[in-house]
């Protein structure tokens, strides 16, 4: 089974609004317990021998959501989660990179996004890249710009070139990708890297998504026959 392990697993987290809303509570509730439910799937992905788990949290364009959900979700949710929940992933071994531009976010989430990058910079356990203010295009744009930077002659450039100027250089492109909460479509996450990634959509919410939704989201990757197009 160990070689059926998906060593990268991409995670779009979605359904908190609507987790909330059945339930009659603030869709920043949704958040809340969405970031609670987080720590424990990146638990269960260490344990069952995952290496990378990349989560798309927040998007380029979830800046046109409402301006009091986005003020909670920031200074609330963001900041609370980022500054004192997953500091524990300090002593669980876990190193924490951030992919996206944060210096629109509030100070002090900026502030406990770059602690824990810094203090987690030298653990050795599963990789967390927590994707907040990202696009899939944007990303794309942002690699093409480094490389006209270097003023690299064209006919040089290749699809490694332009692998090593994304956010995740270095590392292998995402095995199984994860979108909760029944939609089916990528929504310009990891456009470049999830080229051939096996795609799954469970209809569970993601403040509902248990151990057993994940075990079931493996037992369905390990039945996959991944040809890469040959």
């Amino acid at each position: 089974m160990a070689n059926d392990i998906p060593q990268h697993i991409a995670l779009i987290v979605d359904g908190n609004r609507r987790w909330a809303k059945e339930r009659d509570l603030p869709v920043w509730e949704g958040h809340m317990q969405g970031m609670e439910n987080l720590e424990q799937v990146l638990d269960w992905c260490s344990e069952a021998g995952v290496k990378y788990v990349t989560t798309y949290l927040f998007s380029t364009e979830n800046w046109g959501r409402n301006e009091q959900e986005l003020y909670y979700l920031f200074n609330d949710v963001f900041t609370r989660a980022f500054k004192e929940k997953f500091t524990r992933l300090i002593e669980k071994n876990v190193k924490f990179n951030i992919f996206g531009e944060v210096e629109r976010f509030p100070k002090g989430m900026q502030q406990g996004l770059r602690d824990l990058v810094e203090k987690t910079s030298t653990n050795t356990g599963l990789v967390w890249n927590a994707c907040l203010n990202y696009g899939g295009r944007t990303e794309l744009v942002r690699a093409m710009q480094r490389i006209a930077g270097s003023q690299m002659p064209s006919e040089q450039i290749t699809e490694q070139t332009i692998t090593d100027n994304l956010y995740s250089a270095g590392m292998p492109d995402p095995d199984l990708m994860i979108r909760t909460s029944g939609e089916h479509r990528l929504s310009g996450f990891l456009l470049w890297q999830t080229a051939y990634a096996e795609l799954y959509f469970p209809k569970v919410y993601f403040p509902a998504f248990t151990k057993a939704d994940l075990e079931q989201a493996l037992e369905w990757y390990a039945d996959r026959d991944r040809r890469y197009g040959k």
